[in-house]
């Protein structure tokens, strides 16, 4: 019999390792599928964006002085209440909030059609008359609706400076705008439509002045 072997000591076990190995791999695992899932939820968002007003701002609900027309892109848009002026005109503000992932034109491309006193295509209208009249013109006459009298843009240059540059993503603009009726009293509506790629809904604000 052999006294001076040496001792047989266990080997070590291959289990610790190969829980690690496999805590790492479930860990990325886990990781990969968040992201996936936050991905594809990205996308369909993306699907179902289409430059909707969410909420107050519609032209059955128009949203009031001093609040936000929120749409399903990101996009907020806030017009302030109207400030009387000493010269009995109206001055309040347009915030445009860019959250959308593509630059916005608020005011279009021609800085001479950015404003409107009657329903149209102008991307900001100031119209006499409640948000659910139509604003616009008599296709036969081409005269103004009975119920809106006039509306004068002030310091136009102003406003246009500010309307017509380019808005970039994740980017804040505030317009200012300055208005006299013919009359005071009665609802007022403020229409604005920033132009975009693709579709996208005109916000509405009625309150009254004076």
């Amino acid at each position: 019999m052999d006294t001076n072997a040496a001792p047989s000591h266990p080997q070590p076990s291959a289990n610790p390792r190969w829980a690690t190995i496999c805590g790492i791999v479930l860990a990325l695992l886990t990781a990969l599928a968040v992201l996936g899932a936050t991905a594809l939820a990205k996308f369909e968002d993306s699907l179902t964006q289409h430059g909707y007003v969410k909420g107050p701002g519609t032209v059955v609900e128009p949203q009031r002085a001093g609040g936000t027309v929120r749409y399903d892109d990101g996009l907020r848009i806030t017009v302030s209440p109207p400030h009387r002026e000493p010269d009995n005109s109206y001055s309040f503000t347009i915030t445009y909030d860019n959250g959308t992932d593509r630059e916005l034109r608020p005011g279009g491309t021609s800085p001479t059609t950015g404003l409107g006193t009657t329903g149209g295509s102008a991307p900001v209208v100031v119209r006499a008359g409640k948000a659910i009249d139509s604003g616009t013109p008599s296709p036969t006459s081409g005269a103004a609706p009975a119920f809106a009298p006039g509306m004068t843009f002030l310091d136009r240059s102003e406003s246009f400076t500010a309307l017509t540059p380019p808005l970039g993503t994740e980017q804040k603009r505030t317009v200012p705008v300055r208005v006299k009726p013919d009359r005071d009293g009665g609802p007022v509506t403020v229409e604005v439509a920033p132009k975009s790629p693709g579709y996208r809904d005109t916000a509405y604000w009625q309150f009254d002045l004076g």
